[in-house]
């Protein structure tokens, strides 16, 4: 009889007669010896204000981002535990932001947190702690213009000994006054060297939510980067077709003064040009016959247009979003195809959310549970989004629950029912005891 590998011609590295119950995992996984060293990475990116600037000043980039982070936080998300206690605190957590220290909703830092990362590739998120500085009582957003890697005087990233950050600096405007300013670990402090006006926060206080990551990954890209010298062009390219149309609409008048038999003068020049800076279409103006004026068209102006709709296209295939979902327009594209496009769009939404997901797990709540002594980490289900793929889940649900592959219990009632924001039923009414007749006591026999 053949086995299961021979039947699906399985190649494995492993001897024919060696069976899985002969591979044994480990003990433990901790004490790891790591030889790999990160560094510095030495590429020149793009400062940050000038991806801000873009994100302002780009009207397909503006609106692509936005909607982004519109059809994400449109999913239905909650927080979700096992443990009771640890769902209930982080509830409790989570509707308390903003009392300790921020002024920021959950929802609010949620959609900060999606902005940042689509703009600058990441976001900072600071743990306040508590003056104790044993519990984390909130969270807030941090201007990611602001933040950098603490570095040495040679401008390298100062790691421990697992390769890791060893903290943060916050660079402030000049006139800003420091209080409560943290010292570096002794260690750390002759090496360290600080911009003028800044503070230092250790690597616990910050969470780092990185979008997309390259090198060490110590800065991470956003949508905007990868497309911004061809946002320049284009910015430049509609710049010049803006002066060109209004050339074409209110061309350049030019004189010549003179000819073969009337030399010009100096003050007949002057002359001509005083009355053509305040001549306008709607003028009339008269001059000898041997002055000869003409207009300046400008031509080509449909050749920059097809140039512009190349570069509008190169920044849409950049930011991995559908033209009509960019550009707000009803571009001629076929069903069919539009639906391909919106599939592709949720699976780019889909691994936004779960890389963010997943870094607000590590970095926001595994800290809080670690100081508060909890075993379990709580996540974030976020829905599948779009009314197409919930009704197909909704299918697919009752298929399951039809052949038995899912019982429809308590708990899973009790799931949809929190998902769908369906109401709990009401409580089935106890019916009052019927009244017993009273008891005649029993007479005592003769």
């Amino acid at each position: 009889m053949r086995t299961i590998r021979d039947v699906f011609l399985i190649k494995s590295s492993l001897p024919v007669e060696s069976s899985m119950a002969d591979i044994s995992a480990p003990d433990s996984f901790g004490g790891g010896d790591p030889r790999a060293k990160k560094s510095t990475p030495q590429i020149i990116r793009v400062k940050k204000l000038e991806l801000e600037l873009t994100y302002m000043n780009n009207p397909t980039i503006f609106n692509a981002i936005n909607k982004i982070v519109q059809t994400i936080m449109s999913g239905k998300h909650l927080l979700v535990a096992k443990d009771p206690k640890v769902e209930a605190y982080f509830t409790k957590f989570l509707k308390s932001l903003g009392n300790s220290g921020s002024d920021i909703t959950w929802e609010e830092l949620l959609s900060k947190i999606y902005q940042y990362q689509c703009i600058y590739g990441g976001s900072w998120i600071e743990n306040i702690f508590n003056k104790k500085g044993n519990r984390i009582v909130d969270w807030d957003i941090i201007d990611p213009k602001k933040m950098d890697y603490a570095k040495d005087g040679n401008g390298n990233i100062i790691l421990d000994k697992s390769g890791n950050p060893i903290g943060y600096v916050e660079s402030l405007p000049f006139g800003t006054v420091i209080e409560n300013d943290i010292e570096p670990p002794k260690d750390v402090s002759e090496k360290l060297t600080m911009p003028p006006n800044s503070i230092f926060m250790k690597r616990e206080m910050i969470a780092y939510i990185k979008l997309f990551s390259v090198g060490d990954s110590f800065y991470p890209l956003g949508l905007i980067e990868p497309i911004y010298k061809t946002s320049l062009r284009k910015l430049n390219i509609e710049e010049a077709l803006a002066n060109s149309i209004w050339r074409h609409g209110f061309p350049t008048i030019v004189a010549e003064v003179g000819d073969a038999n009337h030399e010009p003068t100096p003050q007949q020049i002057q002359s001509i040009l005083d009355k053509l800076k305040t001549s306008s279409n709607k003028q009339e103006l008269s001059v000898p016959y041997y002055y000869k004026v003409n207009y300046l068209k400008s031509e080509g102006i449909a050749d920059i247009k097809e140039n512009l709709n190349y570069f509008r296209a190169q920044e849409i295939a950049g930011l991995g979003i559908p033209a009509p979902f960019a550009t707000g327009g009803g571009e001629a594209t076929n069903r069919a195809t539009l639906g391909n496009q919106q599939d592709m769009y949720q699976l780019t939404l889909r691994d936004i959310v779960d890389k963010t997901i997943e870094s607000i797990r590590k970095y926001m709540f595994k800290p809080i549970c670690d100081l508060e002594g909890f075993d379990e980490v709580p996540n974030l289900v976020w829905e599948l989004l779009g009314t197409q793929e919930l009704d197909e889940r909704g299918k697919r649900l009752a298929n399951y629950a039809r052949y038995g592959l899912v019982d429809a219990d308590d708990n899973m009632k009790k799931y949809i029912r929190k998902i769908e924001k369906i109401p709990d039923p009401p409580e089935p009414e106890q019916q009052p005891l019927p009244e017993q007749p009273p008891q005649q006591p029993i007479q005592p026999t003769e």
